[in-house]
């Protein structure tokens, strides 16, 4: 007996949706359990592998093909038993059809290029851990590995290799294995464009090198229809997502109203069409199931919609409910497979729809609220392409372009599973969203095995924080906003800055600073120029936007200034490192900042292969234009409480920061000698100012904060008047840094 779902679930009318379907769920087309006698044989096979049986074979069960590692079911990973008493058939979507099923080895893409080096061996084929070693000619650097290792996934190991000279504007973009690349010119303004031919592009086809030395778009990639992504890369998204979440509310250690709360609208897209089968949908749901419990202890701010669909969608949940987690997990466990009405469909497009009706409401509804919006998270899993009306594409475009002045407030991941077309996966994400925030948006599983098996792995890190308590350059859940000067602009939020520190010297007045590492803060050296010997009562706060509300107020043990610092007839060399007593301990609100020349930064910036002076000399034209000797457009954000009114001369309570572009050194006009050890910066009408002094200035590089400067001095002692401000150099400096600073890694 078919059991009928207790919960009144609603269709959503679009685009005239017939009103006989509408009556045929009110009848029990609704998903319902499974019941049957056994119809589907269990005699099937796979040369070289394994079938994973249901534990009943009946109408929408589904048997799963398991091989060894570094081999795929072919040409299908699953079958499900059809209304015919037999099992679906030996067809993927590529036309590929097999008498029996077969463990196929899987193979890597060949590079097919390499600018201005070599590379062996060559072949036309490389399989699992084959190996390709890379050689930049004369005159070259290496960026990136110097060797790839083909994967069991498909993929190969590490970031591409390129072959990089210094008189390329833009590093050279390099060529993605099996792609073939238009363009060899890398000035400002250049484009390249890629092409992967029978395989998928993943990222960016078009690149533009910028004013700044960097490239536009997404690095791309070529992939066969056959690789597919690492269940940790996945594991790592959804744990940002639930670390987003839980860091909302937080702000100066205290959890604040449920009003001033940052909101969240999860929605899960989840397909339930024929081809799917019911041990595959279950595990769809309990992969639901298992994030929303993970936040299940967060009341309030987070709203679930569940919406599945085959022919048809089917809400399950809808935010305007404003269920509780519980109450949603709830409503799911209620849910079981069967065949909807005229299941054959997929209309993934349809589903989409409602998850755009829902926003829209929302933000007209916020509008006449006058409050934010809730950041909408859509997730889409799905295990083939769309049929029917509407395009998805289409309406996750629209989805986008109802948010693309709030692109800050829009996430949407796309999951495929199985043998599906990439380049229609792909699409599901609009690329503006994925240029712009750089996450990895669109995964692609083999298998229903490893979705569930990324939820596992999430599982068994319950422990450990999203956001990684020892990875630097990390900044908390913030919006981005427009930039003014720090005197008399916009005050910081909250997790902007969670390196920044004050450094109280008691009677005397304070500085800013950074956190570099458990023990270390990174400040100038003209702060302590006379207080040599009078470090007793110093104190660093750190955790607050708030000058004296630090969340962790910390003893000083010693301060180190650089031994050829030279105040004030030069300035030069403005360095200083100040010792904690005690450690920091780290969080949303209290996170070190990356520094260049570090194996962290190699890693962000994907440095060139060379010894240490070398790598840190590519870091520095990257960051400065090696100190604004090179024509290039690079900005930076510096922050801190100085003055932000030059008449008044009021020092700021609240955390300020500001826009700045590194000038080139002719222009500085410097009171002091101009040294390799400082550049200049300014912005338009925006300065730095007494009180920021130590404090960092820093550049985001593939969603890292790198500090590259140090606030030194200004051109004239009024903030805003002929104003440009010096920085102390620390690409330069870091050899100093590492001599005294050794829990850091530096190569």
């Amino acid at each position: 007996m078919a059991v009928q779902l207790s919960t009144d679930f609603r269709w959503a009318r679009l685009h005239g949706l017939a009103m006989e379907f509408m009556v045929l769920l009110t009848i029990g087309i609704l998903p319902a359990v499974i019941c049957g006698d056994k119809l589907c044989s269990n005699d099937e096979v796979i040369k070289g592998g394994r079938v994973e049986w249901p534990e009943k074979t009946v109408e929408g069960s589904v048997m799963t093909y398991i091989c060894p590692d570094g081999f795929r079911p072919q040409p299908v990973s699953w079958r499900y038993c059809t209304k015919y008493k037999t099992w679906s058939q030996l067809r993927n979507v590529f036309r590929e059809t097999a008498l029996e099923a077969t463990c196929k080895e899987m193979t890597c893409l060949a590079p097919s290029n390499f600018e201005f080096g070599s590379f062996d061996p060559i072949k036309n084929v490389y399989k699992v851990n084959d190996l390709v070693r890379f050689r930049c000619f004369d005159g070259y650097q290496m960026i990136g590995p110097a060797t790839r290792t083909c994967l069991p996934n498909g993929q190969w190991t590490g970031k591409l290799p390129r072959c990089n000279s210094e008189d390329m504007f833009c590093p050279n973009p390099g060529i993605p294995f099996g792609a073939r690349k238009e363009g060899k010119i890398y000035d400002v303004f250049s484009t390249v464009h890629y092409q992967c031919g029978k395989h998928t592009l993943r990222g960016s086809s078009q690149r533009k090198c910028l004013e700044s030395g960097q490239w536009s778009g997404v690095e791309p990639r070529c992939e066969s229809k056959y690789a597919f992504d690492n269940v940790e890369d996945l594991t790592m998204e959804l744990d940002t997502l639930e670390s987003t979440i839980r860091n909302r509310d937080l702000s100066s250690g205290t959890l604040v109203n449920t009003a001033q709360r940052s909101k969240f609208d999860i929605f899960f897209v989840i397909d339930a069409s024929t081809s799917v089968g019911n041990e595959n949908f279950i595990k769809s749901l309990n992969f639901v199931t298992t994030f929303i419990d993970r936040v299940s202890d967060i009341n309030g701010p987070v709203r679930f919609g569940v919406i599945t669909f085959g022919s048809y969608p089917i809400i399950i949940t809808d935010i305007k409910e404003h269920l509780t987690p519980k109450a949603v997990i709830e409503r799911i466990k209620l849910v079981e497979y069967r065949e909807y009405h005229n299941n054959t469909g997929r209309r993934t497009g349809l589903a989409l729809e409602i998850v755009h009706s829902s926003i829209n409401q929302t933000l007209n509804l916020q509008a006449a609220r006058g409050q934010p919006i809730p950041k909408q998270v859509i997730i889409v899993i799905t295990a083939g392409q769309y049929n029917g009306a509407p395009t998805p594409f289409i309406v996750s475009y629209k989805i986008f372009k109802l948010l693309s002045h709030l692109p800050a407030q829009l996430d949407i991941f796309a999951i495929g599973i199985g043998e599906l077309l990439k380049s229609y996966l792909e699409t599901l994400v609009p690329m503006p969203l994925k240029a712009a925030k750089g996450h990895q948006y669109v995964f692609y599983l083999p298998s229903y095995h490893h979705l569930e098996k990324a939820q596992e792995q999430t599982s068994k890190n319950e422990t450990v924080p999203a956001l990684p308590a020892f990875d630097c350059g990390v900044r908390g859940n913030v919006i981005q906003r427009p930039i003014s000067r720090i005197f008399g602009g916009i005050k910081s939020k909250e997790y902007e800055w969670p390196w920044q520190v004050v450094i109280d010297m008691q009677n005397r007045d304070f500085c800013g600073g950074s956190i570099i590492s458990r023990h270390w803060i990174l400040s100038a050296a003209h702060c302590f120029n006379d207080t040599i010997g009078e470090i007793t009562n110093f104190t660093v706060s750190a955790g607050s936007i708030r000058r004296r509300e630090g969340l962790q107020r910390l003893a000083v043990e010693e301060v180190i200034i650089h031994e050829d610092f030279s105040s004030p007839s030069e300035m030069n060399n403005d360095i200083a490192l100040l010792k904690t007593k005690d450690p920091f301990i780290f969080s949303p609100h209290v996170r070190p900042v990356c520094l260049p020349c570090t194996k962290k930064s190699a890693e962000i910036l994907s440095s060139v292969a060379g010894t240490w002076d070398e790598v840190c000399q590519y870091e520095d034209a990257l960051l400065t234009g090696r100190g604004g000797r090179m024509q290039k457009i690079i900005s930076g954000y510096v922050s801190g409480w100085g003055y932000y009114n030059k008449k008044g001369k009021i020092l700021s309570h609240n955390l300020y920061h500001a826009q700045v572009d590194v000038q080139h050194h002719l222009t500085c006009g410097s009171p002091h000698p101009l040294t390799e050890t400082m550049f200049c910066a300014k912005g338009v009408e925006t300065d730095s100012c007494k009180g920021d002094s130590g404090g960092p200035f820093v550049m985001e590089r593939n969603r890292k904060w790198i500090q590259v400067g140090i606030v030194s001095f200004g051109r004239t002692p009024d903030c805003g008047v002929n104003f440009m401000g010096f920085y102390s150099r620390v690409p330069k400096l870091m050899s100093w840094i590492k001599e005294r600073v050794t829990d850091l890694e530096y190569e």
